[in-house]
């Protein structure tokens, strides 16, 4: 093909140049094209290429001879439709794969834009400059500062956060208040006025205070603190502060009557320097180690945790009361660190471990996710179980889209099941699409050829428009949610009664059968193929006189390493070099001996 174009395109030779008519030997196909002026008219047609690219699976209608082969006896033989079929679709994947490569940074969307000139146009009518602005936060984050000592604040963020101090053998290795310096903690007086007051004493005046967003006007019309009887974080960026977040008490949590109506956490007001769909809580201002990783986390108190615990390996961040949005998300594609998302262990958690994933991939991050246990969160493991847990978490992340494959996988079927799956992968890096269809393939028991072909038309869809690919799968969130909340509330007895009965009826009758269920439930929540495991584990030998407790000890054997399981409430957690053994692998095994350590942690 190249010799005929390079023939046709180059200008004919001056007749004096011109011999015999006899070509020379430069002008010759090359000796290993197989050339023959018929097959010229032999290849296929426009309308043959959408049936040679996408075969119908029905179809028997074969192409034209161009494919045709000899057999020994020189008579033509029929292509194989299936080899034919499977090159076409390795084609377009590596077209696909080929385009993916080359596209570039996500846009910002026409609504992103908007909201920039928008918030841009702030300035034109802001009675404040940015100057002013940024001055009067300087202000009120020193006023902060100045009442943390001896408040409840205080108190809070040293017991919340002195196993930061502990090294992962247990000495300490600092003060809190060291550790706690590079975020500035500070706390906001319960009086109704008492930065107010502060603030006018410094030459600030009230307008000042409600355009920085520090203040605000009460039904009486009398100007009253934003913040109060909070503990106060500053929202730096590039090291100005643009603004504050505040959590409550503790003790309101848990008193319906006080709690009602007063947020978790508080954001400064939006002014023109302060937006909260645009900022993250936790980036610091200096260069980031080479090693570290981006932990996006729900809350600031578990961002400074992952920090403190991730000793420049992990640096945590949070968004500020809302989802993640696509200015954050850009945010993090320019950091350009690897990212792991570390959502609470609750049904929410998992939600918005979804919603990220499909908020982050069309920037081209490929997340990671920390899998924490039920009710628990990056915060709560490094008060209670120390740094080195929070950290051997943290370490143990696996691809959030091998987690929400191995979701689909498990609570899908048949044609759904591929197509839902198919979209995550498409979604993914094209060096993990082997893996992932050949994964897909199997436990589906589709013929691989299915799911490559599947892969491959999500695979272009993504290209074309993977912002739009990615709000549709958003949308369908809330069918992610309801299928969650259906598998959650399912008893989990009855929910391997089948299983159970499959593989030796008497575990129905044992007395530890419900800790084998609850077994079964959280390596399934895991990923992991719990039929199948189970299958291998019996076929291997049968079942003694305790049923129920042999099965767990084989299965304690063969689980992962995965948070999920090591955060149970077993026993005292190993060190990171020890999984699964000691107390976490006695309790699995159903052996009831205490042990050894410091004595039993239950969540």
């Amino acid at each position: 093909m190249v010799w005929r174009i390079t023939v046709l395109t180059d200008p004919p030779p001056p007749v004096e140049d011109l011999d015999d008519g006899q070509p020379d030997e430069d002008e010759l196909p090359p000796t290993d094209l197989h050339y023959e002026a018929g097959l010229l008219n032999e290849a296929p047609t426009p309308e043959q290429w959408p049936d040679l690219l996408q075969p119908s699976s029905d179809s028997s209608t074969e192409p034209h001879d161009a494919g045709a082969k000899a057999d020994a006896d020189g008579a033509a033989a029929p292509v194989d439709l299936a080899v034919e079929a499977g090159a076409a679709v390795e084609v377009r994947l590596q077209l696909a794969a080929m385009v993916r490569e080359t596209m570039g940074p996500l846009e910002p969307a026409d609504d992103d834009i908007e909201a920039m000139v928008a918030r841009a146009a702030l300035w034109d009518d802001s009675p404040v400059s940015r100057e002013r602005m940024l001055e009067i936060n300087q202000l009120t984050l020193g006023y902060f500062r100045d009442q943390l000592p001896c408040s409840w604040a205080d108190t809070y963020l040293r017991e919340r956060f002195s196993p930061a101090t502990e090294s992962a053998a247990g000495r300490p290795t600092g003060p809190v208040a060291t550790a706690l310096s590079g975020f500035a903690p500070g706390y906001a007086p319960a009086g109704w006025t008492s930065l107010v007051t502060a603030l006018r004493r410094s030459g600030v005046t009230d307008i000042e205070m409600l355009t920085a967003g520090v203040a605000s006007r009460a039904r009486t019309g009398r100007l009253i603190d934003r913040f109060r009887d909070r503990v106060m974080l500053p929202i730096t960026h590039d090291g100005d502060v643009l603004g504050f977040v505040g959590r409550r008490h503790p003790a309101l949590a848990d008193d319906v009557g006080r709690g009602s109506g007063v947020p978790k956490y508080l954001n400064t007001a939006g002014t023109p320097l302060f937006h909260k769909g645009a900022q993250l809580y936790g980036l610091p201002p200096w260069p980031l180690p080479d090693e570290a990783a981006l932990v996006l986390v729900e809350g600031p108190m578990d961002a400074i945790a992952v920090t403190l615990a991730g000793g420049g390996a992990f640096v945590g961040v949070a968004t500020l009361g809302t989802s993640l949005t696509n200015q954050q998300s850009a945010q993090l594609a320019a950091v350009g660190r690897p990212l792991v998302v570390a959502t609470d262990g609750d049904l929410p958690g998992r939600v918005a471990a979804e919603r990220d994933f499909w908020m982050l991939a069309p920037h081209g991050l490929v997340p990671a996710v920390a899998r924490f246990s039920d009710g628990s969160d990056p915060a709560d493991v490094l008060t209670r179980l120390g740094p080195h847990a929070l950290l051997d978490t943290l370490h143990r992340s696996r691809p959030l889209a091998s987690l929400l494959v191995d979701e689909r996988l498990a609570n899908l079927t048949g044609e759904a099941a591929l197509q839902h799956a198919s979209q995550i992968l498409a979604a993914q890096p094209p060096a993990t699409w082997d893996a992932g269809s050949r994964h897909v393939a199997q436990r589906l028991g589709v013929p691989p050829l299915n799911a490559r072909a599947c892969l491959a038309g999500h695979a272009e869809a993504w290209n074309r428009d993977p912002r739009a690919t990615a709000q549709q799968q958003l949308a369908a969130i809330r069918e992610v949610r309801a299928r969650l909340e259906s598998i959650a509330g399912q008893q989990l007895v009855d929910r391997w009664l089948e299983l159970a009965g499959e593989l030796d009826p008497r575990l129905l009758a044992q007395s530890d059968w419900p800790a084998l269920a609850s077994m079964l439930n959280d390596a399934h929540q895991a990923g992991v193929d719990v039929a199948g495991l189970c299958r291998q584990v019996v076929d291997a030998g049968p079942l003694r006189d305790l049923p129920a407790q042999e099965l767990r000890r084989r299965l304690a054997v063969r689980l992962p390493d995965d948070p999920a399981f090591d955060e149970l409430p077993f026993n005292e957690p190993e060190p990171a070099s020890h999984h699964r053994t000691g107390a976490a692998m006695q309790q699995l095994a159903g052996d009831d001996r205490p042990a050894r350590g410091r004595g039993s942690i239950r969540r």
